[in-house]
C-alpha cells in the first residue's frame, strides 16, 4: 500500500532550503568581505605612516603616503569605490632631534550590491588609522 501524504515532501524540503542556504554563504561572503577589507584597509594605514615618519618634509610626506596607501590597496586587490586620507603630518615639519609623532587615516567605500542579499547596503565604509613616530635622526 502507498502512502499519498508524503509524496513530494523531498521536493517541498529542497525548495525551501536552498534559499536559506544561498543566503547564510551570502551573508558569511559578505562578512569575510568586510573583515578582510577593513585589515587591508588598516595595513595600508600602518604604511603610509611609517612612509611619512621618513619624509623630510610635509608635501613629501603627503605625496609618499598617497603612493603608498594607493600602491597597497591596489596589490591587496583592494576595489575602493571612494578612498579618503587623513594625515597629521605637522610633526614632520619639527626640527632635527625633536620627536614628535604622524597620524594617517584611511577610509574605504567597499562594494556589497553584488551579493544579492536583501537589505544588505550597496556599499560599507571601513576605517584604518595608524599612527607612528619619526625618526629623529633623519636629515631634513
Amino acid at each position: 500500500m502507498r502512502r499519498r501524504g508524503s509524496r513530494g515532501a523531498v521536493a517541498i524540503e529542497t525548495a525551501l532550503l536552498v534559499p536559506v542556504f544561498v543566503l547564510v554563504a551570502a551573508m558569511a561572503t559578505a562578512g569575510w568581505r568586510v573583515w578582510w577589507a577593513s585589515a587591508q584597509v588598516q595595513a595600508a594605514a600602518e604604511s603610509g605612516a611609517r612612509v611619512a615618519s621618513q619624509a623630510v618634509d610635509v608635501n613629501l610626506a603627503r605625496s609618499r603616503v598617497s603612493d603608498v596607501v594607493s600602491a597597497d590597496l591596489a596589490t591587496a586587490g583592494l576595489h575602493c569605490n571612494d578612498i579618503k586620507l587623513t594625515n597629521d603630518l605637522a610633526a614632520v615639519a619639527l626640527p632635527a632631534g625633536v620627536p614628535g609623532t604622524v597620524g594617517v587615516g584611511v577610509t574605504c567605500s567597499v562594494g556589497l550590491s553584488d551579493l544579492l542579499i536583501p537589505g544588505l547596503p550597496g556599499s560599507i565604509t571601513v576605517h584604518g588609522q595608524a599612527n607612528e613616530a619619526i625618526d629623529v635622526f633623519r636629515g631634513r
